[in-house]
């Protein structure tokens, strides 16, 4: 699973690139990071009981993406 995952648990370039999506869910919200298949990664935030989208933001850099998905999901699930 090395391939996989990093040492933080989260889901390695290789792995976004093969089409896995890294997600968490609290609260009725779903924070999404995902790799589209192009140069770009997204991360979405979704509310489930109201039916809406909150957020979906998008960056070249992986690293960029990384931050805004814990921020989302510190903020939106706990």
């Amino acid at each position: 699973m090395e391939k996989y995952k990093t040492k933080s648990g989260d889901l390695t370039p290789y792995a976004l690139a093969c089409g896995y999506i890294q997600q968490t869910e609290g609260n009725g919200v779903q924070v999404t990071l995902w790799h589209e298949g192009g140069p770009c990664y997204h991360v979405r935030a979704h509310n489930f009981t109201t039916h809406q989208r909150i957020a979906w933001e998008s960056s070249y850099r992986l690293s960029d993406c990384r931050k805004i998905y814990r921020r989302m999901v510190r903020e939106l699930t706990r």
